[in-house]
């Protein structure tokens, strides 16, 4: 599908520009202004504001179907703006929430929003939006403080490769390997910089490393129980989010649940720490779900950021290493004459 700018407020995708006009004969609407945009799903830092705004109507008495349709879109960038029209317009075209959202959100949140129930009560679908805002934060914060720690790297490997190129023009050498190393380098930093600023170290980090992505499965999981899905409904419907062995252990959960296992017979116990294992066993006489839940994000939250912690450690420890050797390549360049001489001399 196709987006199309019909009008200043209506934003619609269609599969043959075709369509579109069409529809804005159909609607009274002029032709004129109709054209193909390229309208891609938020990045999460202009996400958050945009979700912040929604939970405060939704928090001052609006649904979430008329937060939607009546937020103040003139204090966000044109891109937002447009991305607002479009969800706005596709729930005047009688959309769900949940797939208006669904082609706007960030990956890491957009399963969440995705199942949205239409019939929820306005608080299941607060608390689903909530939750969202609270990964998108975690995901932002991540991004930030992986961008601070490769600041003072940077630093010091730009500063040791200009070093090596003053060298190389003293002593009248050809700075064509030099400069073609430090391009590389530099346009490497670049990219690191802009794959990490725009949000896609988070997903990078949740498909390589357990623990994150144990939190997001249980933070998704809570989401839907909260927005008043039964147990085994969220966890078929997490299926559809996951690959490999995480999905072959929902599987397995949904499994045992179809067959009358109870929760906390049924819930993969690798999802929790051996505390937070304790409470859940204690589920049938507790009957509470979402305290073991919520122990268990909060424990594979701590555990994610001490590993962050010690990413954040090592590119400044890289850093050092890269630098220490255009620095020793310097100093060998500039002491080898001295040290020809010496031989020479004796």
């Amino acid at each position: 599908m196709k987006w199309f700018f019909i009008s200043e407020q209506c934003i619609l995708p269609f599969q043959y520009k075709s369509e579109a006009y069409e529809f804005a004969v159909v609607n009274q609407i002029s032709t004129k202004a109709i054209r193909e945009i390229n309208l891609r799903p938020f990045k999460p830092s202009s996400c958050l504001p945009w979700l912040n705004q929604v939970i405060r109507l939704c928090e001052n008495g609006h649904s979430l179907q008329s937060a939607l349709m009546t937020q103040e879109q003139s204090h966000f960038n044109a891109t937002s703006q447009q991305q607002i029209i479009a969800i706005r317009s596709l729930l005047q075209q009688g959309e769900s929430v949940s797939i208006a959202l669904s082609f706007f959100l960030p990956k890491s949140i957009r399963l969440i929003a995705a199942h949205i129930p239409n019939e929820g009560t306005e608080e299941s679908k607060l608390a689903a939006l909530i939750v969202s805002r609270e990964v998108l934060t975690n995901q932002i914060l991540l991004s930030q403080k992986l961008l601070k720690s490769l600041n003072y790297p940077a630093a010091i490997i730009q500063a040791a490769l200009i070093l090596a190129v003053v060298n190389n023009l003293l002593t009248h050498e050809s700075i064509i390997q030099i400069s073609t190393v430090w391009a590389g380098i530099t346009c490497t930093i670049l990219v690191f910089y802009y794959w990490t600023g725009f949000g896609y170290a988070y997903p990078f980090l949740c498909k390589h490393i357990a623990s994150f992505r144990k939190y997001n499965t249980l933070t998704m999981l809570l989401a839907l129980l909260k927005s008043g899905e039964p147990l085994q409904n969220a966890i078929s419907k997490l299926c559809s989010g996951s690959v490999g062995k995480d999905q072959l252990q929902l599987y397995r959960c949904m499994l045992l649940l179809r067959l009358g296992a109870a929760a906390d017979e049924a819930l993969p116990s690798c999802w929790f720490m051996k505390t937070d294992l304790l409470q859940l066993k204690q589920l049938a006489s507790s009957g509470d779900l979402y305290t073991p839940i919520e122990k268990a994000i909060r424990s594979w939250k701590d555990r994610n950021e001490s590993i962050l912690k010690r990413l954040s450690q090592a590119f400044p420890i890289l850093g050092i290493v890269i630098a220490a050797i255009f620095v020793t390549h310097t100093l060998i360049a500039l002491y080898a004459p001295l040290m020809d001489v010496n031989t020479l001399g004796f």
